[in-house]
């Protein structure tokens, strides 16, 4: 099963994005360009969720804006610097737009971004946040987006952030988390954080030839990996409503 099919969202006729228009659009850094010239080699509109396909009315505020959810099926070249990526690819787009990206047939990821309105310039919007999650395994089972309820596509579009990150909880304990107000989004951003600086540090040894230099890095791994195994041992209580 794939994350489009999982998601059991309307399909439409799948409309191919040009990477050049979006480039266009976007007006990226020469460094920002490159990223997604050799990551991306396709983009395709596959769903568009709006109050006529999902029955959730629009919402605008003085900083807000849905009015539809674009769905976009990106395939990969590569598959690092997805976060970097998706930062671009939400950026080019002024609606809320959920990212279904895939590797090599076999590694898929879904991203979503919450956006508000940007006060200098309201035909563009800012990035409240970024989440990037891969869904392999039994994560699949838990994408269904038909059993999602919301009063309007903001909230809907909120409940699919928090979905992933749900996602993230279960892929790091293996225990799906409910649907309860808890705040998954600090504590995965944590451990997330610890990872990077744990493959950095790696990367760090594995270019040292000094013994001493290793010794360090090798403490400051061993610290890294007790700061995750304690967010675990949060996640659990918090999932478990274990104080």
């Amino acid at each position: 099963m794939t994350i489009i099919e999982s998601l059991k969202i309307p399909a439409i006729n799948k409309q191919r994005v040009p990477v050049k228009m979006l480039i266009d659009q976007l007006q990226p850094t020469p460094v920002n360009k490159r990223l997604i010239e050799s990551h991306v080699a396709s983009i395709y509109l596959v769903s568009l969720l709006n109050e006529q396909t999902i029955h959730y009315r629009a919402y605008k505020d003085e900083e807000y804006s849905y009015q539809a959810i674009y769905v976009l099926q990106v395939t990969l070249k590569k598959d690092d610097q997805l976060t970097d990526l998706s930062v671009q690819l939400h950026s080019a787009f002024p609606e809320p737009t959920i990212l279904l990206m895939e590797y090599a047939s076999d590694k898929e990821w879904i991203s979503a971004a919450p956006k508000r309105i940007n006060r200098v310039d309201t035909t563009k919007t800012v990035l409240d946040d970024i989440v990037v999650q891969k869904i392999d395994g039994e994560a699949y089972k838990y994408l269904d987006l038909s059993k999602l309820s919301a009063i309007n596509l903001k909230e809907y579009y909120m409940k699919v952030v928090q979905l992933l990150y749900r996602i993230a909880v279960f892929s790091i304990i293996n225990i799906y988390p409910p649907a309860v107000d808890l705040d998954f989004k600090t504590v995965i951003k944590e451990y997330q954080q610890y990872s990077s600086n744990i493959s950095y540090l790696k990367e760090r040894y594995k270019k040292s030839a000094m013994k001493a230099e290793q010794l360090d890095i090798d403490d400051q791994i061993y610290d890294e990996e007790q700061k995750q195994k304690q967010i675990i041992q949060k996640l659990r209580g918090d999932t478990l409503g274990i104080k």
